[in-house]
């Protein structure tokens, strides 16, 4: 199962047959069956027909909306599982301050070892100062995540083991022209916070494909307070993928030039009416839940050639095979994220534990 994007703008999805077809103008740009697509992502300005949508939803393939710079805006999907008891399980479970507040530390542990992990993989090739004094620092709140007795100073944790992270994720960057200072997401103002926020958005994608797929509620999670309109469950999974995907992903597409300065330009007040309204919108809601937030003025555009650049590099990290120690067996990161989705499910049936995957050192 693949998933296939959609970025040409103007582009058209239709049925033909047994198939999707992506034309472009009088161009046909791709042909693929609906039942070999386990999801089809569209970006910025595309069209899809009613019998396209159909098709797609009858093969049980959700169709997800991003902006053309990344930013989610909503998901086509078949409908809500049938697994009434693993998602009564799920409250149960997630509803006991207790045992949310195990699999929080659970999932927080995770994400910053693996933040850690990525910096020492690039430190072995480059050693810097600043990424071991990071690493060292990791280490100590990594440990302190464990030992947090309530949800809001497990996310005070989280937040200062971000800013040691990020404070180095900038020296891992090779390439000349492109440089990151901290990260920024309303909106991003540079290259590296514009692929960070658009692989964060391709990473939400997956997972909560995965959770529905799976019968959880992806609403209801541990980590990430119950919010109305918040994939809670969805956000808590992503953690521990943050660095061995995404992070990772935008690294190899920077300093390979997969992705250069070139491709990002300044964004103008033509760019697309509908585009510039969601982004408001997600403004005033971030405001509205009390986030930090910026005026919502574009100040660069991704250009459609990076953009294709950039999907062929996260497709391909998506594809690499890891080691995943609870099946002993070689798995895509594709695999892993949804073989960890049904070990939380297991876990909450009170089948197990549950555990982060930790990449590789």
């Amino acid at each position: 199962m693949r998933s296939l994007y959609v970025a040409e703008q103007g582009a058209r999805l239709q049925k033909s047959g047994q198939r999707i077809e992506v034309w472009l103008e009088d161009a046909r740009m791709e042909s693929v069956r609906a039942d070999e697509l386990a999801q089809c992502v569209v970006i910025g300005n595309v069209g899809l027909t009613t019998q396209a949508v159909r098709a797609l939803l009858a093969a049980g393939t959700d169709v997800v909306f991003l902006t053309s710079g990344g930013t989610f805006i909503g998901r086509l999907s078949c409908g809500l599982s049938k697994n009434v008891f693993l998602r009564r399980s799920q409250y149960r479970r997630l509803d006991d301050p207790g045992q949310a507040l195990a699999l929080a530390r659970t999932v927080v542990e995770g994400k910053i070892e693996n933040q850690r992990r990525l910096l020492l993989r690039y430190q072995r090739r480059q050693p810097r100062k600043r990424v071991a004094t990071a690493c060292a620092r990791l280490r100590h709140i990594v440990r302190r995540a464990g030992e947090a007795g309530d949800g809001d100073t497990l996310r005070g944790i989280e937040g200062a083991a971000a800013r040691e992270y990020f404070a180095a994720f900038g020296a891992l960057i090779t390439a000349a022209g492109i440089a990151f200072e901290k990260r920024l997401r309303r909106p991003p103002p540079d290259p590296v916070n514009v692929l960070l926020s658009f692989g964060y958005s391709l990473l939400g994608n997956l997972v909560q494909a995965a959770v529905e797929t799976a019968g959880l509620d992806p609403y209801f999670g541990a980590l990430h307070e119950p919010r109305y309109g918040r994939p809670s469950l969805v956000l808590d999974l992503m953690e521990e993928f943050r660095p061995v995907v995404v992070d990772s992903a935008v690294l190899r597409a920077i300093n390979t030039r997969a992705v250069t300065a070139r491709d990002f330009e300044p964004a103008t007040r033509e760019e697309d009416d509908i585009e510039r309204l969601w982004e408001r919108q997600e403004f005033e809601r971030a405001e509205n839940r009390g986030e930090e937030a910026t005026p919502p003025e574009r100040p660069i555009r991704f250009k459609r050639p990076g953009v294709r650049r950039w999907l062929a590099v996260w497709e391909r990290r998506l594809e690499q095979r890891v080691h995943y120690p609870p099946r002993n067996l070689r798995l895509s990161l594709r695999e892993v994220v949804r073989a960890q989705v049904l070990r939380l499910a297991a876990m909450l049936r009170d089948e197990g534990d549950y555990l982060p995957y930790l990449m590789p050192w």
